[in-house]
């Protein structure tokens, strides 16, 4: 009978296994992070355009803006963006701005990740001519 040699390595794959494992869980875990990141600021985004669009229509008001950020913010990204404040003002020359902040969603406890966006629109309305 012939018996193989035993080496110095004969349980490194195992400790190998032991520290990769984590340390790729972990990879993955900040990439899905990463991710719903940039689904939040993606949700934020559109909401603030949203919302400003509505507020500068002919007709539209600060209280349309915020009413409209608002509803697609708790109707697509209630599960994504968390504690979301949106803010609807009126600039000099008519320019509606809106800003919206909130933080992303995090699976990875020690991470905050803030998202936030700022969208300007001017005030349309019908001016005829003289």
């Amino acid at each position: 009978m012939s018996s193989r040699p035993r080496t110095a390595e004969g349980g490194s794959t195992a400790v190998e296994a032991v520290v990769l494992i984590p340390v790729a869980m972990v990879i993955v875990l900040l990439v899905v992070q990463a991710c719903l990141w940039a689904e939040a600021d993606s949700f934020v985004a559109a909401a603030a355009l949203q919302g400003a669009q509505a507020a500068s229509v002919s007709g539209g008001t600060n209280g349309d803006g915020l009413t409209e950020a608002r509803s697609m913010l708790e109707g697509s990204a209630h599960f994504i963006v968390v504690d979301p404040s949106v803010e609807v003002s009126t600039l000099a020359g008519d320019v509606v701005l809106v800003q919206i902040t909130g933080e992303a969603e995090s699976i990875l406890p020690w991470v905050k990740l803030s998202v936030s966006a700022v969208r300007t629109s001017t005030r349309q309305e019908f001016r005829p001519g003289a």
